[in-house]
């Protein structure tokens, strides 16, 4: 389980009742920046739920549209009432809002530094960068000695940026036993940033899917 928190414990959780033993293998640390006002904003965009804390001040009735369904879980659990949830990335937040006028300047998009800049052009909405994801250089070592062994089924990946930490952090060792591993992505965005020959499979989307229960 390499996504970080909020969204690991929880992840995990869902992981254990499909019947699978599940491994934290965090590899990104998530620092929150400054929170955002309201302001004349109608709208807020995240992308991440990592990107809540910094909406702390905004009514709660104000639009929010998140980017997939688990976001937009953790957005009603932080008491937002007017919650909609695009179907998993990026492109497909970028359609919903596009379909349904939720752009321009009036519009905020929450996001961590370096994210968002394409989609925030594209809906030409303010963007505000709420919280920083830095690498992980290192697999934790309970991690890296299951994957050594060949007692990893498949690794899940929720971002790109997570999706590179894990690749950086291979060993040769480690690159060799993916041979045997699912990469189970949440788009095909994420799963075009894997090479597929080193993997046993790399699939997308809905992680949880891929992975199935244990029969």
């Amino acid at each position: 389980m390499t996504r970080p928190e909020p969204g690991l414990s929880a992840t995990m959780a869902e992981v254990r009742a499909l019947g699978w033993q599940a491994m934290a293998c965090p590899m990104l640390d998530i620092t929150p920046l400054a929170p955002v006002a309201p302001e004349n904003f109608r709208a807020a965009l995240v992308t991440s739920a990592n990107a809540l804390p910094a909406l702390r001040d905004w009514p709660r009735d104000r639009l929010l549209v998140a980017v997939g369904a688990q976001t937009a879980t953790r957005a009603r659990q932080a008491g937002f009432s007017h919650v909609e949830a695009a179907d998993g990335d990026a492109r497909a937040l970028a359609l919903f809002c596009r379909t349904r006028g939720i752009t321009g300047a009036h519009v905020l998009l929450a996001s961590g530094e370096g994210y968002g800049l394409d989609l925030a052009r594209d809906l030409d909405v303010q963007r505000a960068e709420v919280y920083s994801a830095c690498k992980r250089v290192t697999l934790p070592n309970e991690a890296a000695a299951a994957l050594r062994e060949q007692r990893v089924e498949a690794v899940l990946l929720y971002s790109g940026k997570t999706a590179e930490a894990f690749q950086e952090a291979l060993g040769a060792e480690d690159v060799t036993a993916l041979s045997a591993v699912r990469a189970l992505c949440l788009s095909e965005a994420i799963a075009a940033r894997l090479n597929p020959k080193e993997w046993r499979a790399v699939t997308w989307p809905d992680p949880l899917k891929q992975l199935g229960p244990v029969i």
